[in-house]
């Protein structure tokens, strides 16, 4: 999908909520699951990040960064404001996030999601309350912030909310589906 400047004959309404936390006690935390842990990924990050964007993201529609190139991932991936986390499960990996460190203590949750065999199992609430305590670690972090969008998975915005982000803004996009059927996103009402 591709994004439009404005509304077009094909296009798909997409709504793109933000949601914020601006103190690091209204985080809700959570039980560990049994068997789940997490840690902070630093070699081969670019590597990593491409990876998860692609096996998390293919059923989210998640095209943005589908064409890079191998410069462009380590650009993204090998800064020092970039946080790269992976979810572990019984040592197999799960999930992915990336904290994004922005101007003035904005920590950014840029990407975060799991693998389609572990949504539904228990984790992602567990995993983002672990996310969201990460970017408060994150020496002169002020807010920490997410968007997510309809085309997300169904849960992602309860979860963001269960967590204790609240919402700060709501828009609507535009995307145009690809016209190769290999590419176009695979939309179910």
């Amino acid at each position: 999908m591709r994004l439009l400047p404005h509304p077009a004959e094909g296009a798909i309404a997409v709504t793109v909520t933000s949601l914020e936390m601006r103190d690091p006690r209204e985080l809700v935390a959570m039980d560990v699951p049994i068997g789940a842990s997490w840690s902070r990924v630093m070699t081969d990050r670019h590597d990593t990040s491409r990876s998860f964007y692609a096996a998390v993201g293919e059923a989210w529609h998640w095209v943005d960064r589908r064409d890079w190139t191998s410069d462009q991932w380590h650009t993204w991936a090998d800064r020092p404001e970039h946080h790269l986390l992976v979810c572990t499960r019984d040592g197999v990996e799960r999930g992915y996030a990336e904290v994004e460190e922005q101007p003035g203590g904005d920590m950014e949750i840029a990407y975060f999601g799991l693998l389609p065999d572990a949504i539904g199992t228990g984790l992602g609430r567990w995993w983002l309350a672990e996310v969201i305590r990460y970017a408060w670690s994150i020496p002169g972090a002020r807010r920490v912030w997410v968007h997510t969008c309809s085309l997300d998975a169904p849960a992602a915005l309860g979860t963001y909310r269960g967590c204790g982000l609240r919402e700060f803004a709501r828009e609507v996009e535009w995307r145009m589906p690809e016209s190769d059927p290999e590419r176009a996103p695979r939309l179910t009402p």
